[in-house]
């Protein structure tokens, strides 16, 4: 065996014991040897990856490339090298050449896969996935990062079994059992997700347990496990700012419940080495303190440190926005959505409740059903998903509309349908309460003629206030929440297409005031509850005492008698939301407001 040999024979074995640096050196030795050494430098270039010395690794893979283009571990590594910095392109550039070379490379087809999620494209990732696992039944990470997939696209039950998988293989994967009970959540087992985190804490008593142990019950409405789960999360880890945030929106500052919540909050701000985005949280948290003490100076100061934290990791793009618009306002016109030309679907149970968030969906929602004969099945996002799955996606799919024939139209109306009927319990009606279904009233006046839609509107100040000191927690699901004058441009443009619905489609859908609700409850409740064609209930009043699971950042409020303590809020914050009133359409029945 020649030196060079020996020495790379020596530098793997120290490599597989995870002696990175004694691997280098030796790998080093080499190339003084033979700078051309193609398996040199790929192992070198190996061991700045696992050092995070990228621009170094980066030197020596591609060096080995060159000497050995067919190489396919060199560009295995190449492909790490760029998905840990982010470079998601060039990952699956080179990650798709490893494969190219060497088809059974288990590794490669693994990482080519955690690009694929990163980039958001979820079908290939998920037969990637599924290929490992056919060769590596025992790969639990694959197994946990495919029910992941499943996930997010729709499929919970799907997701169980390999999240279930990723546990019986490695019963303390922390990460498994918290996506596991996540997909609990979402089918409504919320009793069989606590179960499974006492199980997770016998290996793993984390922050991030607690958490998720105190966002169950804070979806069941059962606040004080809630509160005591938060506040272990928080003495488990002081700087885990997800868990102040949540414990002050759930906790009253009156002290009630013998949480010294201020000194909590500001203790946590106080100390060092805090992520930015426990910086997001804990101002968020401090800023819901502020506003109850009614120190609207320094709530709006806290407000907006935590709101450009979070911003610098959104891109909101004002022109995309436009565009989409401005096609939604072309294609459905009143020719497109009146002349339907024969009935899509005849179903009657979905009650669409929809328009900015913050508006009053959630309540509204809770109000009717509160009724016996409705089903609250929260936001969906079955009619979204029909739109972005189409080939060429969203802007396509609305081209495409008016040239769409009956059994095209119809395929989406089953497939909205068929999402609606997980939530089926057998009752007359099921709400879907996501807000920017707003976007598809035309659409919605086509496939479903029956079904009923709700529009809740809201003095335009006083809603994207709300937004603004609302933490959506959902990645880029609102982007342009996080500034001012960017959310008084979205916010324009929803006044603008809501306009254009009341234009093309006059009568169809009902429209209620936050306003008018909160102040005269039992009368507009009763118009609600008349709207939907259903005979009215006294429970639709006492809709906080209602004890359907509630998901969204309004869980606690909905559970609390209605007040209308919010509706002139906006007019205390002063000079502060200049930048938003510069910008900001009112409409002509709220400008003496």
């Amino acid at each position: 065996m020649s030196q060079i040999d020996q020495l790379l024979e020596q530098g793997m074995a120290l490599h597989q014991r995870q002696q990175y640096e004694a691997a280098g050196r030796l790998y080093h030795q080499v190339l003084q040897l033979d700078s051309k050494h193609p398996d040199a430098h790929n192992l070198l270039g190996a061991v700045h990856v696992m050092y995070k010395n990228y621009k170094l690794a980066e030197k020596h893979l591609l060096k080995s490339i060159k000497l050995s283009g067919s190489y396919a571990p060199a560009h295995y590594n190449l492909g790490k090298t760029y998905l840990d910095q982010g470079k998601l392109q060039l990952a699956f550039g080179a990650l798709s050449k490893a494969v190219k070379l060497k088809p059974d490379y288990v590794e490669a087809i693994f990482l080519l896969a955690n690009t694929q999620v990163r980039q958001g494209d979820l079908p290939p990732a998920q037969v990637a996935y599924q290929k490992v696992i056919s060769w590596h039944p025992t790969n639990y990470e694959a197994h946990n990062n495919l029910g992941s997939v499943l996930q997010d696209q729709g499929d919970y039950l799907g997701a169980l079994e390999h999240h279930q998988a990723a546990i019986k293989l490695k019963p303390d994967f922390e990460l498994a059992y918290l996506n596991l009970s996540n997909a609990l959540v979402e089918l409504d087992r919320h009793h069989d997700a606590l179960n499974l985190l006492s199980t997770c804490l016998v290996h793993c008593n984390s922050a991030k347990v607690q958490h998720e142990i105190g966002s169950v019950y804070q979806h069941l409405g059962q606040m004080p496990q809630a509160r005591q789960a938060y506040l272990s999360a928080i003495s488990i880890n002081p700087r885990e700012g997800k868990s102040y945030r949540h414990l002050v929106e759930i906790t009253k500052i009156d002290n009630s419940e013998k949480i010294d919540l201020m000194s909590l909050v500001s203790g946590a701000c106080q100390l060092e080495n805090i992520t930015l985005e426990s910086k997001e949280h804990l101002n968020f948290a401090l800023a819901k303190l502020l506003d109850s003490l009614k120190d609207y100076g320094g709530a709006f100061s806290a407000y907006k440190v935590g709101n450009d934290l979070h911003r610098k990791s959104v891109k909101y793009k004002g022109s995309e926005g436009e565009a989409l618009f401005k096609i939604i306002k072309s294609v459905y016109n009143k020719n497109s959505t009146m002349n339907v030309g024969g009935v899509i679907s005849s179903d009657s149970r979905p009650i669409f409740i929809l328009g900015m968030p913050r508006s009053g969906t959630t309540l509204v929602e809770q109000i009717i059903s509160s009724h016996s004969l409705v089903t609250g099945a929260g936001e969906l996002d079955y009619l979204a998903d029909q739109v972005k799955k189409a080939k060429g996606g969203v802007m396509a799919f609305h081209k495409r509309f008016v040239k769409m024939n009956h059994d095209q139209l119809s395929d989406v109306a089953k497939g909205y349908l068929a999402g609606l009927n997980k939530y089926d319990q057998g009752l007359a009606k099921i709400t879907d309460k996501m807000p920017h279904n707003f976007l598809y009233i035309g659409l919605i006046a086509k496939l479903l003629p029956n079904a009923k839609i709700i529009h809740c509107k809201r003095h335009p100040m006083a809603n994207c206030l709300s937004i603004y000191k609302a933490y959506f927690a959902s990645k880029n699901a609102h982007p342009y929440a996080w500034d001012l004058k960017e959310l008084a441009h979205y916010h324009n443009l929803y006044e603008d297409l809501m306009a254009h619905w009341r234009d093309v489609l006059p009568g169809r859908f009902y429209e209620v005031s936050y306003e008018q609700l909160t102040s005269n409850q039992e009368e507009e409740s009763h118009k609600l509850i008349e709207y939907c064609g259903l005979d009215w209930q006294e429970a639709c009043l006492d809709f906080h005492n209602t004890q359907r699971k509630v998901k969204t950042a309004s869980a606690f409020q909905v559970r609390q008698p209605m007040h209308n303590q919010s509706v002139d809020l906006w007019k205390r914050y002063g000079d502060a939301l200049q930048p938003l009133l510069d910008n900001l359409y009112i409409p002509p029945e709220y400008v003496d407001e």
